[in-house]
């Protein structure tokens, strides 16, 4: 029997968000009997790796990296000799930081890169300059993994190849997500039990548009008074979206309660998800949201059409929309049985499509894949 492929997923995170939770549910899932899954963090000044110790508390092997700024040369060398070490046949990066080291230490030791591209956001200049980087070396690994179709055809533009790009969508556990239990975010935010939250989750930064919710809300209560409005999640926006929501009069109305690790269990709570994005690779909040069967009201960016049936478990519109945004809120707050038949059919077409079960499938066929093309070359 031939050893088990040792492969390395290298990952830069200070939290647990959707990519890392896709990381380890894959793991969980992979037949070690063929693969020999290893985690790579990176690890800052303050020396927190929430990330990794989660892996370790799962049982899963993790090395980690100090790191001192966002793109450190020395760590090229040290991963180097880590993927010498644990003998690792293929390098799995997730986002520039890793791509960027991972790729030139792959280089260092012959061994196989595979990036897994979840899109770019652009939201500062120091962060599309990352991502400029990105996408240069992205055009150098071995395979490239899209978590949508719509992210698929980005990275084709920049001239990747379409042969080395393959589509394995995001996945969601629906049996945790079951498990995930409620929480009393009414009472916390001081909503009235009867009330209508009109939710969304994410960072608060330029590509998710969320000063577009803020207007559509402006327009919700003015024609109903029980609907209620909060986004779950923190960044460089938090500031000036206070202070619009102040401008516009929506306190008491509209609440930034910052990052939720409950977030499922706030979903249970909820009664419709917004998703206002300009862009999007393949968001993990709406895979959560059909979990807990609420319907979704987002804009046809990226991926999201890949998730979200229009007119079937949610309705899309254009970004910037705010009319068509603010009439699908309005028809589905005045139309309970609405809400439960589009979150009935978001449940089902999540279990049906975006299971760990088949995505991990997936990932095996690629990494033997890409395995057997280096091994069987003259």
């Amino acid at each position: 029997m031939s050893k088990p492929i040792g492969v390395m997923h290298l990952r830069a995170s200070n939290f647990i968000g959707g990519p890392e939770k896709q990381i380890l549910e894959h793991f969980a899932r992979l037949d070690t009997g063929r693969f020999r899954p290893i985690l790579g963090t990176f690890v800052e000044a303050r020396d927190l790796d929430p990330f990794g110790d989660e892996a370790v508390k799962r049982g899963f092997r993790c090395t980690r990296f100090p790191s001192l700024s966002p793109v450190n040369p020395s760590n090229i060398l040290q991963i180097a000799r880590v993927l010498k070490k644990e003998k690792i046949a293929i390098l799995c990066t997730h986002g520039y930081k890793p791509n960027v080291l991972g790729f030139c230490a792959a280089k260092l030791c012959g061994v196989l890169t595979v990036a897994i591209s979840r899109g770019w956001t652009g939201e500062s200049p120091k962060v599309g300059f990352y991502e400029f980087l990105d996408r240069r070396f992205l055009s150098r690994v071995d395979h490239v993994v899209a978590v949508s179709i719509g992210q698929k055809n980005k990275i084709v533009s920049t001239g990747v190849l379409q042969k080395r790009v393959s589509v394995i969508h995001n996945a969601i556990n629906l049996d945790d997500c079951q498990s995930a239990g409620s929480t009393r975010i009414r009472q916390e935010l001081g909503i009235p039990a009867d009330a209508l939250l009109v939710a969304s989750a994410g960072r608060l930064s330029p590509e998710k548009n969320y000063s577009a919710m803020i207007d559509v809300a402006k327009h919700e209560i003015l024609k109903n008074s029980s609907v209620y409005f909060a986004i779950f999640g923190d960044g460089v926006l938090r500031k000036g979206l206070e202070q619009r929501i102040r401008d516009v009069g929506l306190d008491g109305r509209f609440f930034l309660p910052g990052f939720r690790s409950d977030l499922q269990a706030v979903m249970n709570e909820i009664d419709i998800f917004m998703l206002p994005s300009l862009t999007e690779g393949l968001p993990n909040v709406a895979l959560e949201a059909f979990a807990a069967r609420k319907p979704i009201v987002a804009t046809a960016v990226g991926g999201t059409p890949e998730v979200v049936q229009d007119g079937i478990s949610g309705f899309l519109t254009t970004p910037g929309n705010i009319s068509a945004m603010a009439e699908s809120i309005l028809k589905l707050a005045g139309d309970p049985a609405l809400r439960r038949d589009m979150g009935v059919a978001g449940y089902r077409y999540a279990a049906e499509q975006f299971g760990f079960e088949a995505q991990t499938r997936k990932y095996e066929e690629l990494y033997e894949t890409v395995y057997n093309n280096r091994h069987a070359r003259p």
